[in-house]
């Protein structure tokens, strides 16, 4: 049971005892609850929000949903910058990084993590007007000026898995530090670059700002499943095995699809390919 009621009394009779404005609970019940300690990036709406230090958006909601449900722990949501969750996630400062984490090799050989939370839809986002691709073979055919990205973001794996897959056709990959998605897609818009590579919702949360009105979006070029990452640890690969069974619970009853629905502009579960790639 989560400790969310104001205390009202102490009372000590053998085992201590703690009582609630709601049901009492022992001292030895509390003592069985583990806290772990979650690490969200700013700015990567609509997945994760930052609503005065509560997280908020498809992960925040997400998490809020396994805490409630799994009241053996509690997790406690700290934000920070992209560089400082895998920094803090290494160090053991942090249990988990709650974010749209896609499929890398070398992240999951570094922390341990659980089945897939999500389903990304990827697109080419690109300057109305300008210079357009509808594939990764289009990007690196045309020459097209791709946006950097982020060394720590797994965007920047699907281009490196890309140009080693294709040799003899590759696209410029430049790599950068922490960026939001905002401040990147704005980029595009004033013509610095030609494309950037985003999943669906990201432009999406974008498209009516000023500068997301002079962005167009090409058609899904991929799918990415998304995972959380946790310090590797005794305590976290316990825990990792709790959240791995309430996802499989939030996945047969529909509830991470209403989820997809309600904060990412579609149903990714239901696109073409997704059953395969949902895993």
């Amino acid at each position: 049971m989560k400790f969310r009621k104001l205390l009202t009394s102490l009372t000590i009779a053998g085992l201590a005892t703690v009582t609630f404005a709601g049901p009492t609970v022992s001292a030895a019940h509390a003592d069985s609850v583990t806290t772990i300690n979650v690490a969200a990036p700013n700015g990567n709406a609509p997945y994760i929000i930052n609503k005065d230090g509560k997280a908020g958006g498809y992960y925040g909601e997400l998490i809020q949903k396994i805490d409630q449900d799994l009241p053996q722990y509690k997790f406690k949501t700290t934000f920070t910058s992209q560089n400082s969750v895998f920094v803090g996630l290494q160090s053991g400062k942090y249990d988990l990084a709650l974010s749209n984490f896609w499929y890398n090799k070398e992240r999951f050989k570094n922390y341990l993590h659980s089945n897939a939370t999500g389903l990304d839809d990827l697109r080419l986002v690109e300057r109305k007007g300008g210079k357009t691709a509808n594939s990764l073979a289009e990007v690196a055919k045309k020459q097209l000026k791709l946006e950097p990205v982020s060394t720590d973001d797994a965007r920047y794996s699907v281009i490196v898995n890309y140009n080693k897959a294709h040799p003899n056709n590759k696209i410029d990959l430049k790599g950068i530090g922490d960026q939001t998605t905002g401040d990147a897609l704005k980029q595009i818009a004033e013509g610095k670059y030609d494309v950037a590579i985003y999943p669906y919702a990201a432009y999406k949360s974008v498209a009516t700002t000023k500068a997301g009105k002079n962005l167009t979006v090409s058609k899904s070029i991929g799918q990415e499943s998304s995972y959380f990452l946790l310090h590797k640890s005794a305590k976290n690969r316990k825990a990792v095995k709790a959240i791995n069974k309430e996802l499989t619970k939030l996945q047969k009853n529909g509830y991470l699809e209403k989820l997809t629905q309600k904060h990412l502009y579609e149903n990714t579960f239901k696109l073409p390919g997704a059953a395969k790639n949902n895993k």
